[in-house]
């Protein structure tokens, strides 16, 4: 991450201010302490963090690792030299976060390309769950269709799974929901196979119900953004077969933002077939909530 917001003299006019201050020393020592502007100091060193314009800093400020390059920006090592060579997860899954889009970011078509091959190895195969979690979550905010791409590949995954169950899952879920933040045209089957069901197996754990679920609320919600007649098809399959409340709440959200109308929330008006949009209020009734 880049420094910014520093002058060139901004340093040595935080070295004079210090180099002015009066200067007390302890009896008997040749330490020189200035107790009575350590507000001063304190006042200094927040200004040199919030000119370099991250609140990352802070957090390496306080780590019992930290590290002056990343508090400082000076020396920080390149992202993609620590994703190849440190084994430190925490210090790769920082580097991955930084790997922003760069035809987004005045990068070019050859630095898009090498930053996609990264993230989909981290997502893919790193061995440490926090490194494929920020990998899937940076990929989420490219608009390149080889992100969502790598995505479906990672929802997919049926190799370099964690022993843990727990963190595939994690890992899944997260993916899906940065699949629903690129809304790429062609995740939109994907998405209305994982919101029709099925549901989960009727001897399967509450756990496993509560992870099943997860997904399909993640796709259903996904599917507000299309406003194909399969996707539509889809939201009205669940209100008209799901009895769970929140897949239903869900659905029914999602149906309203893509067809822009209004449409009735009791499941027993949509057992009786061909359910129609409720009709448009007036101004008065959106005014005062007066229902005919």
């Amino acid at each position: 991450m880049d420094v910014v917001g520093i002058s060139p003299g901004f340093m040595d006019r935080v070295e004079i201010t210090l180099k002015e201050l009066p200067v007390t020393r302890h009896p008997g020592s040749n330490i020189a302490w200035k107790p009575r502007h350590w507000p001063g100091l304190i006042a200094i060193a927040c200004l040199i963090l919030a000119a370099a314009g991250c609140a990352a800093r802070w957090d390496e400020l306080m780590s019992r690792e930290r590290d002056w390059s990343y508090i400082s920006g000076f020396g920080k090592p390149d992202p993609l030299v620590v994703i190849r060579d440190n084994q430190d997860g925490t210090r790769r899954a920082q580097a991955l976060s930084e790997l922003r889009e760069p035809l987004k970011h005045g990068g070019d078509a050859q630095k898009q390309e090498t930053y996609l091959k990264v993230l989909g190895e981290s997502a893919a195969k790193d061995p440490q769950p926090l490194c494929r979690l920020t990998a899937v979550r940076c990929l989420g905010n490219y608009k390149d269709p080889r992100a969502a791409r790598i995505l479906e590949g990672v929802i997919e995954q049926q190799q370099w799974l964690f022993t843990n169950q727990e963190q595939n899952v994690m890992v899944r879920t997260e993916a899906l929901v940065a699949l629903e933040k690129i809304h790429d045209p062609d995740s939109k089957g994907r998405f209305i196979v994982i919101a029709r069901g099925p549901g989960p197996a009727v001897v399967a754990s509450i756990k496993d119900r509560y992870e099943t679920q997860d997904e399909r609320i993640v796709a259903i919600r996904a599917l507000a953004k299309y406003r194909q007649q399969d996707a539509v098809d889809a939201l009205v399959q669940v209100l008209k077969t799901e009895k769970d409340v929140a897949l239903r709440d869900c659905a029914l959200k999602s149906l309203e933002t893509s067809t822009g109308k209004k449409w009735p929330g009791q499941r027993e008006a949509w057992q009786k077939g061909n359910v129609q949009p409720l009709p448009d209020e007036s101004v008065i009734q959106r005014v005062t909530g007066w229902k005919s």
